[in-house]
């Protein structure tokens, strides 16, 4: 009788084992054989997008997002392919997303500008351009520090000359 009841218990831990065990690459969470790591996906993302398919790298910079929500370079690229795609107010919430995670991320804000300055507001665009300035001085490029040199006395003119605000 005891063997009978050792053999039994025996059977019924292997079961539960066996039913509570995971593959190993579930227990590390590794993706299953042939399933893209996040870094595969991105790195196609960068590849679709210097190739000018930003459909598809926005496929892929969704995907990365969407295995790793704290991967801030995708949601950057996310957003970038969305602009160059022409959504530019799409990718403004990306870029938000980027700085939520990471709030001292000049290359958001440097493309938050873009955006901000493919829709024309422009005053909008200056901040964040001076913003990711001072985060990170080397994009400071010729082409930037004229199209500030352009639009600074511009936005000036227009708030000087405005109308006072209705209070």
């Amino acid at each position: 009788m005891k063997k009978v009841l050792w053999l039994g218990l025996l059977m019924s831990v292997v079961l539960i084992v066996s039913a509570c065990q995971s593959t190993p690459q579930q227990a590390t969470g590794a993706p299953a054989a042939g399933t893209p790591t996040p870094e595969q996906l991105y790195q196609e993302g960068r590849a679709a997008y210097e190739a000018g398919d930003y459909v598809t790298a926005t496929e892929k910079f969704a995907e990365v997002a969407a295995a790793d929500p704290e991967h801030v370079k995708a949601l950057i690229n996310w957003g970038a392919a969305l602009a160059s795609s022409g959504q530019p107010l799409e990718a403004i919430s990306k870029y938000q997303q980027a700085l939520a995670r990471d709030p001292n991320n000049a290359a958001a804000y440097y493309n938050w500008g873009v955006a901000l300055e493919r829709l024309r507001k422009h005053a909008e665009a200056i901040e964040k351009y001076e913003r990711a300035v001072a985060l990170q001085s080397d994009l400071l490029t010729p082409a930037l520090q004229s199209y500030l040199q352009r639009r600074r006395p511009l936005l000036q003119d227009t708030q000087i000359g405005a109308p006072p605000a209705k209070q």
